[in-house]
């Protein structure tokens, strides 16, 4: 591994890690009377962070992808192991509500994005059809 390489991925781990520290720390912030646009901004801010760690997940994700030669379908599987660091550090605050679904819409665009930048043409022909069916009559 280059040297390049190497700055690269620890790059993307540092911003891993700003995105689940940013997270948390706007999860945990104390409940008060938001007004609708603090609010607005409150989520914007969530999911922005949460888009950070999507990214750059998939960017670490995706030479082991390639080096391995994982199918589409596993590159969509795999990401669910993003789901175990960010539940560790999500739960050890305490109980805070919908943590749940936001692991999991990460896990899931992650997954999406790991399968878009390893396979970058699935998809142009629809989820079912591979190629076009061989016929008797060829033109």
């Amino acid at each position: 591994m280059s040297r390049v390489q190497l700055s690269r991925i620890l790059g993307s781990i540092a911003a891993v890690l700003a995105s689940y520290v940013a997270t948390f720390w706007l999860l945990t912030l104390p409940l008060h009377g938001f007004a609708s646009l603090g609010r607005v901004g409150w989520v914007s801010a969530i999911y922005c962070a949460l888009g950070v760690g999507v990214y750059f997940w998939a960017k670490i994700l995706t030479p082991v992808a390639k080096q391995r030669y994982w199918s589409q379908r596993n590159c969509q599987l795999a990401a669910i192991l993003i789901v175990i660091p960010g539940c560790l550090l999500f739960l050890s605050g305490g109980p805070i509500l919908n943590v749940g679904t936001l692991l999991v819409n990460q896990a899931l665009f992650t997954g999406l994005l790991l399968g878009k930048s390893v396979y970058p043409n699935a998809g142009k022909q629809g989820p079912f059809e591979k190629e076009s069916p061989a016929t008797l009559l060829p033109k």
